[in-house]
């Protein structure tokens, strides 16, 4: 490891999800060799965890988080004497590897040990699920070769490697991954080593790769991906992977990437991870991007041909500094990572558009249009939760119900949002709030903290320029029209919502009214050809809510913008959203696009609620769970799991 960065173990910090001690044993370090087998997909790995002794107990084992692993063996790689050790059953999360120690460790001291181990195919029965996702030839684009990507967060690196599975725990790691010869395996850390066409001792070839991350990370940012890749340098630090068939595309879409990173930098600060590199993954990907670091994970499905869904990569990016260099402890405080890149991202994406238009106008515009698409997702979400759910809280309670994947929505990132910025207004202005976040990330750098740590240094910093500020009971600075209690633990929509520019807003929503009024009767296609994707997602947005259009008039709509064909059917996002107004007024030529597009890509985002639709709404029934059951070995087993509750196949 090349830096020496220390990590100050969150003492204070309960988190529910985990079953590791890590009040008692902290890991300092992580190595992991895998050997992974795309084709009978399964990984046998060693991972060797040095861990310090926060306070020492004789007999107290070192327990650990897994999840469908079957352990071999574990040693204490001091001794070199083989560890005794037994897996209990832990509960919904997986289960828990308790490691009895040949010797007492000193508090303060370390001891390393190795845990060998491989995956079993019985976690994907687990009904929390697996970080692996395997993928068919037949899901790739090539259609040539398996592939495999990970997706660990929040709790699911326990199925990859035995591991404190928090994100209060981080640690460099370093990897060695072998692979068959024919693939690549990269990483979410820097590529130090490689080796093609080794022949092992068995006679197989192999490629073997060497990954070393120096900054601490926690194990839901340890990330691994093994198919048949190609890459391009976009700038010195900025480089596209993805299967041959798409580079080019995949290029020409990121291009702008290093632009996005150094506007990113003349906000946030140093960007302290050496390179960001994007990885483009076939469209069975749950999300639309991952902030690994070195390697963001972003979906093809955001491949459009005209850049206009591009700005996902700029909150990947911004989760540098918000997740990745500082991280929230526990789940409950995920706005800490999601809400406060959410406001730089936005920050950040009209810094771009200022560069290439400088009307203040435009910009201001442009924000506005973002913020209103954000708050029509936050009102949805509270809306599928209901007003006085737990997860509509901005930092909700945790109790035995929580569970970190049912509680991940755009409520965290949203609402975050709308607080950071009612707090910009109330200190004194933008520039005054980026300054303090500066702040806070230098101050915070490579540590995971809570809401409580965050609001005690927003009021130290701020009571430093406003010297006859006023304090709570709890010490938060009282701002005059700012409530903490309210806007952190109040559940349903936020206190308000901040007024923005809202003429692009104005306009797709008017043009969306006439339409309801007329039954669509008077709108043409030059009325919207030179409409961004986010000017027609509002319009569509103002029709889904609505329920006064009618058959006739939805296959109107389908005809003169030519939804079903030609540009707008191409673009993953608009698609979506006709689907839904479509599905919603029973339009049956859509039943059969709804059908492809949630059978041809696994996006959480889109494939959940067209389910949900087909399954309540229309058709209704035994189609959608007819298509859930033919199609489930595709989506990812969070996926899985999210849409099998959805269509009242397990409790929710």
């Amino acid at each position: 490891m090349t830096q020496n960065i220390v990590v100050h173990p969150p003492l204070q910090v309960c988190d529910a999800c985990t079953y590791s001690d890590i009040t008692r044993y902290f890991t300092r370090k992580l190595t992991l060799e895998l050997d992974v087998d795309p084709f009978q997909r399964h990984i046998r790995g060693v991972a060797r965890i040095v861990l310090e002794c926060l306070r020492m107990d004789a007999d107290a084992p070192i327990t650990l988080d897994i999840r469908g692993l079957k352990i071999g063996n574990v040693e204490n790689t001091t001794t070199r004497k083989q560890l005794d050790f037994i897996e209990v059953k832990g509960g919904k999360f997986g289960d828990i590897l308790k490691i009895f120690l040949d010797m007492p460790v000193a508090q303060e001291h370390l001891i390393e040990i190795a845990v060998t181990y491989e995956t079993s195919s019985e976690v994907e029965k687990h009904p929390a699920g697996s970080c692996c996702g395997w993928l068919s030839p037949e899901q790739t684009v090539s259609g040539k070769s398996p592939y495999l990507f990970t997706q660990s967060q929040p709790i699911h690196a326990r199925s990859l490697f035995p591991c404190q599975d928090s994100p209060s725990v981080k640690a460099p790691y370093l990897a060695t991954v072998s692979v068959p010869a024919g693939f690549k395996a990269i990483m979410s850390g820097i590529l130090v080593n490689e080796k093609e066409h080794f022949e092992t001792a068995k006679g197989k070839l192999q490629n073997i790769y060497r990954f070393e991350q120096s900054i601490p990370v926690p194990s839901y940012l340890v990330s691994l991906a093994v198919g048949d890749f190609e890459s391009q340098e976009l700038s010195e630090r900025c480089r596209i992977w993805s299967e041959p068939e798409i580079i080019e595309s995949a290029c020409f879409e990121f291009g702008s990437t290093e632009q996005f990173l150094k506007t990113a930098e003349s906000i946030a600060g140093f960007y302290l991870w050496s390179r960001y590199d994007l990885l483009c993954l076939p469209p069975f990907f749950p999300y639309g991007g991952m902030e690994n670091p070195c390697l963001a994970f972003v979906t093809s499905t955001l491949l459009v041909g005209d850049r206009s869904l591009v700005y996902v990569i700029i909150n990947e990016i911004a989760h540098s500094w918000s997740g990745n260099l500082v991280t929230c402890a526990s789940w409950e405080h995920l706005w800490l990572n999601d809400g406060i890149a959410t406001y730089l991202a936005r920050k950040i994406i009209a810094r771009v558009l200022h560069s290439q238009n400088p009307s203040r106008a435009k910009v201001d515009a442009f924000f506005g249009l973002e913020a209103s698409i954000g708050r029509d997702a936050l009102q949805e979400a509270i809306h599928f939760y209901g007003e006085e759910h737990n997860y509509t809280r901005l930092v909700p309670i945790v109790h035995s119900q929580f569970d970190p994947d049912d509680s991940f929505s755009v409520i965290p990132a949203e609402k975050g949002f709308n607080m950071l910025l009612k707090l910009e207004r109330e200190i004194g202005g933008e520039e005054r709030l980026l300054r303090f976040l500066r702040s806070y990330f230098e101050h915070f750098k490579f540590q995971s903290i809570t809401t409580d740590e965050f609001v005690s240094y927003f009021s130290e910093y701020f009571d430093a320029l406003f010297p006859d500020a006023n304090f709570d009971s709890q010490n938060r600075i009282e701002l005059s029209n700012f409530d903490w209690n309210t806007w952190l633990y109040g559940t349903g929509e936020p206190p308000e919502y901040a007024s923005f520019d809202l003429s692009l807003v104005n306009h797709a929503r008017q043009l969306a009214q006439q339409c309801l009024d007329t039954q669509c009767e008077m709108l043409t296609w030059h009325d919207v050809e030179e409409w961004e994707t986010t000017q027609m997602v509002v319009f569509l947005n103002h029709l889904l809510a609505s329920d006064k259009l009618t058959y006739e008039a939805v296959k109107k709509l389908d005809f003169q913008i030519r939804f079903s064909q030609g540009r707008w059917s191409r673009n993953a996002e608009v698609r979506f959203i006709w689907l839904r107004v479509s599905l919603r007024n029973h339009y049956e030529p859509s039943v059969e696009n709804a059908i492809d597009f949630i059978t041809s890509q696994g996006r959480m985002k889109y494939i959940r609620p067209i389910y949900k639709d087909l399954y309540y709404i229309y058709p209704r029934g035994d189609l959608a769970l007819k298509t859930f059951e033919e199609n489930r070995h595709r989506y990812h087993s969070i996926a899985v799991k999210l849409i099998a509750r959805d269509l009242e196949l397990i409790e929710n």
